[in-house]
Order: structure tokens, then C-alpha cells, then sequence
């Protein structure tokens, strides 16, 4: 989302240093080309000219070692020109640099996420927040790879940390809502998660979802094959093995894996929920959800095995509130369907319905988001102002 302001970012402030040293004639003590290597180079790589823009960088650092502002040209240089490992390397030497050293770490995060290294690219985007921390740019960055890992609790805290640092737009509150809500279509992201396992196979978050995803294509020896390399005592990989089991009907399997795991793992409450269904137990499978609901108050998958539960235990009341709130999930839906057409995206109605419904379905960080969005279209809508404080309010420091 937005990756080329980074690189706009880090040019900017090359461009207000060269201007300043322009201005003052530089020292007597500098070369007096330095500056106009350093603009020539700028502007060779704003025209895309990146052999003319090294060359200059190189004929730079032949006068005497690269200053800050010339690392970080060099690393943007070799970045365009794909030139992975020197580009972090320029970034390296001036992560420390109190006024570069954030935009060398977003440089170093998206070099890492263009190798598909997930794990380095988001210790980089964690320490560029810290470095800029008025930027929503870090939070943008990280927002990529938790929405890739389904890491969805710290998903939506980077996207509300966007928000809270004005960097939401129409399109990139409705891409979260998308994430959160539409029906996910693995295909095209296993292709991705793939690359990440194969570039760094301790990668866990990025093995465990393509394993997730490869289930959901009927692909089950490929996603077993992809959990091999995690051990049983992984209660997230345990979960997913039961998964692949009870689908292949191998009911003694899943119950071996289930009896080897601790009996309250709250990962695991889902899969064994399923399980005491299949099995008829139906007291089993309410408590099994009734752990799944706690620990994840707003899945609707839980939600709605909790109901059915219930329902088979003969409480139709509690039935009938699990299957209230999963619906509160399923109302947001039509609206980030609507929020896609052209129609929905001129609708000035729009974001309060979806701030409403996010907040009535207990997605509160997403519902601060529309709300915002709301008061920006109509600042002076004191309705829009109240629900910004009322939502806002409800966020839970973390």
C-alpha cells in the first residue's frame, strides 16, 4: 500500500540538504562539485536514468567516504537497480543517522519484503516506527505482511495506527475491510507464502497460513508436507494437523493429536469443538467453543459453531445470541461489497453505516477508521464528531 513514498520520503530529504549546501556555497574545506554530483544524481534517478545516477554517486564517493545523504542515495540507487544485498548494505551504514537512519530502515524493509525475507523486512518496519514515529508510513509496511500472515489482532492495531497518523484513505480502510471480511481466496497468496517458507524456512507465520491455504484447495499432502518441519508441541501447526484429519475422515488421528495436546490450548478449542460435533459430544463441543469465544471474542467461525452447539444442547436462547453476533459480522459485509462499486465510493452515507456496523459487530479499531472518515467528509457533523470520541474511547490500550 503506497510503497513509493518511502523512496519520495528519502528523496525529499537528500533534496533539502543539497539545496541548503547549494545555498551556502558549502565549506571552503569541500570539494565544490559534491553538491552538484549529489543534484545530478538526484535527478538522473527521478528520470530513471540509474547507471547515470551510480556513476555519479561512485565519482562522489571517490572524492571521500559517502556522507549520510550519499548512503542513502546509493542505497535507493541500488534498490531500482535490483541490487539487493548493496542496497542494504548502504542502508546498514546509516540506520544510527538520527535524521536518515528511519527512511534507510523502510528502504531495508522493502528490500527484504521484494526477497520475500518476512521476518527481517518486519524487524526493519518495527525499528523505522520507533525512528519516525509520526509516520504512518512503518505501520503501512507492516500492515502488508500481518495482512499476508493472518495475524489479524496485530493487523488491525498497524491499520489503526495508520489512521491514528492521518495515513487512511477511502481505498485503504475499504483494503482492511476486504482483508477482515471478504471471503479469502488462497490461490494467489499461497504463490506468495511459498517464495517466503522457500527464502526463509523459519518462517513459522508464513508456513502455518500456507499451510492453512493449501487445506482449503484440497491440497492436504502439500499442506502436510508444508507442517512437517513443525513440531507437535506447535499447538497452531497441532491445530491445523487435526483439521487435515477430521477432513480425511481419519477420526483416530485427531483424536490422538487432541489427546497428546494441553485440554484448554485455546487454538486448538475450534478443532476440537469440531470434533465432539462429529463425535456427538455435544457437551464437549460447547465447552471446546465456549474457549474459542473467549479467546477470540470475534471470530464468526467460533460464533457460529458456538450456536450450533448450544442448539443441539437444547438453550435455544444462547443459540440464538451466538447466532446474533455472528450475524453482526455478516452485516458488514454487503456494505464493503458496496464500498467496492463505483456507486458505493460516492456514497457520503457510506462510511458512518460501515463505522455502525463494525462497532455493533465489535470491530472497534475499524469502526474508529470509518468514523474518521465520516467526520472528514462533514467536519462539522456533530453526529460524526460524537461517534469519533464514543468509538475511540472504547479502544483498549496495548
Amino acid at each position: 500500500m503506497g510503497r513509493s513514498r518511502t523512496r519520495s520520503l528519502a528523496w525529499a530529504a537528500v533534496a533539502v540538504i543539497v539545496a541548503a549546501a547549494v545555498a551556502l556555497g558549502w565549506k571552503a574545506s569541500r570539494p565544490p562539485d559534491r553538491a552538484l554530483l549529489l543534484a545530478r544524481a538526484q535527478a538522473d534517478f527521478q528520470a530513471g536514468r540509474l547507471d547515470e545516477a551510480a556513476a555519479a554517486l561512485e565519482r562522489l564517493a571517490a572524492v571521500r567516504p559517502p556522507s549520510p545523504m550519499e548512503h542513502m542515495a546509493r542505497a535507493q540507487v541500488a534498490e531500482a537497480r535490483g541490487r539487493a544485498d548493496d542496497a542494504l548494505a548502504e542502508a546498514a551504514a546509516i540506520f544510527d543517522d538520527p535524521n536518515l537512519g528511519g527512511l534507510a530502515r523502510l528502504l531495508s524493509g522493502r528490500v527484504e519484503v521484494a526477497r520475500h525475507r518476512l521476518r527481517a523486512a518486519e524487524a526493519h518496519f518495527r525499528k523505522a516506527a520507533e525512528a519516525l514515529p509520526r509516520e504512518p508510513q512503518p505501520y503501512e509496511e507492516l500492515a502488508y505482511i500481518l495482512n499476508l500472515q493472518h495475524r489479524w489482532d496485530e493487523f488491525d492495531r498497524a491499520m489503526l495506527a495508520v489512521s491514528d497518523r492521518g495515513g487512511l484513505t477511502f481505498e485503504k480502510v475499504l483494503h482492511w475491510g476486504k482483508a477482515r471480511h471478504a471471503t479469502w481466496s488462497p490461490r494467489e497468496d499461497c504463490l506468495t507464502l511459498a517464495k517466503c517458507v522457500e527464502a526463509d524456512p523459519d518462517d513459522r507465520a508464513s508456513r502455518l497460513v500456507l499451510a492453512e491455504g493449501l487445506r482449503r484447495m484440497n491440497q492436504v499432502q502439500e499442506a502436510k508436507t508444508v507442517l512437517a518441519s513443525l513440531p507437535d508441541s506447535d499447538s497452531e501447526a497441532l491445530a491445523l494437523r487435526v483439521m487435515l484429519a477430521l477432513e480425511g475422515e481419519d477420526d483416530d488421528e485427531a483424536e490422538r493429536l487432541l489427546r497428546s495436546a494441553p485440554p484448554d490450548e485455546p487454538s486448538l478449542a475450534p478443532a476440537r469443538g469440531r470434533f465432539a460435533l462429529k463425535r456427538g459430544d455435544v457437551e464437549g463441543a460447547v465447552r471446546a467453543y465456549r474457549r474459542a469465544v473467549e479467546a477470540a471474542p470475534h471470530d464468526r467461525g467460533s460464533l457460529q459453531g458456538l450456536g450450533t452447539a448450544l442448539r443441539l444442547a437444547g438453550d435455544p436462547d444462547g443459540a440464538a445470541r451466538a447466532f446474533e453476533a455472528a450475524d453482526r459480522h455478516d452485516a458488514i459485509t454487503p456494505l464493503i461489497l458496496r464500498a467496492a462499486t463505483p456507486e458505493g465510493r460516492t456514497d457520503p452515507t457510506l462510511p458512518a453505516r460501515l463505522a455502525d456496523a463494525c462497532a455493533a459487530a465489535g470491530r472497534v479499531p475499524e469502526a474508529v477508521a470509518w468514523s474518521r472518515l465520516a467526520l472528514a467528509n462533514n467536519p462539522l457533523d456533530r453526529e460524526a464528531q460524537q461517534a469519533v470520541f464514543r468509538l475511540e474511547r472504547r479502544i483498549v490500550p496495548r
